[in-house]
């Protein structure tokens, strides 16, 4: 008894010893922070983009184009689909392409389609683009407007538009899936954030579009801001402008969609020309900005005497006629600012006493990949021009031309040129158009280039007036970040 007795504290120690160790372990497993899981690059497996408008009226011709740029990770494994296909509707447009290199169109020449939805899958993916162009040389809807298709999502920002007589904007909402989506478009002006209630819960219906105008939204406004949100499913946000005289169209573009806010933005492809260059700066959050402005240029950088500090404030937006700061050349604005926002510039040509055209910028980030447009013109008395910037170092990157074969061939690169562009100034190229009616346009940045910013500008001259259209180019789209999972001990403790 005495031995048994003898023992039992030294049981007992042993005991409270393994609870101890069984506790700790456990405790460790549960409440020790997990390891953050790795992130691997992969090339993008799907891209649906949404072409707003193809067809408005016999006036007017559009020409809806996609391309593979080739030689873009992930497009020599395994196989894809691309192509152009119209949503529902009255009249039917589809067409495909089958390999990188490979390119499509839809004409819309006198015949109102509904909204295109431009797809890439699997290796045809990557480096998939989209774009639209139009031209009504005269008459009531005389003007030249193009646009990038726009992604489908769910957060897009607009600067520019406005709902005072003589102007007409319409925001145009494209649903490509197979259930409604709600959205919400919100406005800001130069006295605040708008109510806007018309702009609230707006229900695109399933593979269908939504036109809502801006005066409907907000009449009367001068200058607007638009914020367009899913609240449920996904869409394609794109805003058409119109310049009006009585009842005749004396200007008309789209508006690009503007990266999202930020404390630096950059506003490039600022064409050249007589007219006004209005820079519109939107500070979304309640805290006014004050933003610093520095112009790039094909001589060199330079703040403005009397311009370069701005005060915007909270969700509002303000206006400022640059011409007489930036002259007639090819610039691009740079934008430092407190607080994040977001801007876009609204350009004018003609005289002071004839206005022949319009045309929008917007803000952009800078590029350190390969950038693409596809459908430029090939036409008479027509030049494309490809404004590069340099915004932080100088800047060397590749040109190359993908003429449209009109077959489902790759189309070989033509024209290739090198562009070298010192730190702080812009070099604004015209482009030898190749024998084709369009063409895709590539930009890839060299090995030790810095950032860079690439708009382009095409420019019909004629008895008319000058037709003009353009816009920044984003990055193309061809890998996505995938987080890798890892299994959780605290998962193996019941």
């Amino acid at each position: 008894m005495r031995s048994m007795t003898a023992q039992r504290p030294l049981v007992i120690a042993l005991v409270g010893a393994l609870v101890v160790v069984v506790v700790g372990t456990i405790f460790t497993h549960v409440f020790t922070k997990p390891s953050v899981a790795p992130v691997v690059i992969e090339p993008i497996a799907s891209s649906v983009l949404l072409c707003p408008e193809p067809g408005a009226g016999s006036q007017l011709g559009v020409r809806v184009t996609a391309a593979v740029v080739p030689g873009q990770p992930g497009q020599r494994a395994g196989s894809g689909s691309a192509g152009l296909q119209t949503l529902p509707g009255a009249h039917q447009r589809s067409v495909s392409i089958r390999t990188p290199g490979g390119q499509a169109e839809v004409l819309a020449f006198g015949t109102k389609l509904p909204p295109i939805r431009a797809f890439g899958e699997g290796n045809l993916a990557p480096g998939f683009i989209a774009d639209q162009w139009g031209r009504a040389p005269r008459g009531a809807g005389r003007g030249m407007a193009s646009t990038a298709c726009a992604p489908a999502g769910a957060d897009f920002w607009f600067v520019g538009g406005g709902a005072v007589a003589g102007r007409v904007t319409k925001v145009v909402l494209v649903n490509p899936d197979d259930s409604p989506a709600v959205v919400d478009v919100q406005v800001l002006g130069p006295q605040g954030l708008l109510s806007a209630p018309g702009g609230r819960g707006l229900v695109v219906p399933a593979s269908s579009r939504t036109v809502v105008r801006l005066d409907v939204l907000a009449p009367g406004v001068k200058a607007t801001a638009l914020h367009v949100i899913a609240r449920s499913g996904r869409v394609g946000a794109s805003v058409e402008d119109q310049q009006l005289s009585g009842l005749n169209v004396i200007g008309t573009d789209w508006i690009p969609a503007a990266a999202p806010p930020s404390t630096d933005v950059y506003v490039p492809g600022v064409m050249p020309g007589k007219g006004a260059r209005v820079l519109s700066i939107a500070a979304p959050g309640q805290t006014d900005a004050t933003v610093n402005l520095r112009v790039l240029t094909p001589s060199g950088s330079f703040a403005p005497a009397d311009r370069s500090t701005i005060t915007v404030p909270g969700q509002s937006v303000v206006n400022l006629d640059l011409s007489s700061v930036i002259g007639q050349v090819p610039a691009t604005l740079q934008l430092s600012s407190s607080v994040p926002v977001v801007a876009g510039m609204r350009e004018f040509f003609g005289t002071s006493s004839v206005q022949d055209e319009t045309a929008y910028s917007a803000g952009a980030q800078p590029l350190t990949t390969t950038a693409a447009v596809s459908g430029l013109p090939v036409r008479p008395s027509t030049n494309v021009s490809v404004a590069v910037s340099a915004p932080a170092g100088d800047v060397t990157v590749k040109l190359e031309l993908l003429p449209y074969t009109g077959g489902s061939q790759a189309s070989a690169p033509t024209s290739i040129r090198l562009i070298h562009v010192p730190s702080g100034q812009v070099v604004n190229t015209v482009i030898s158009t190749p024998n084709a009616s369009w063409f895709t346009a590539v930009v890839t940045p060299q090995a030790g280039s810095g950032p860079y910013l690439v708009a382009h500008e095409v420019r019909e001259s004629s008895s008319y007036g000058d037709l003009v259209t353009g816009y920044p180019w984003p990055a193309l789209r061809t890998q996505v970040q995938v987080p890798q999972t890892t299994g959780d001990p605290a998962l193996s403790v019941q």
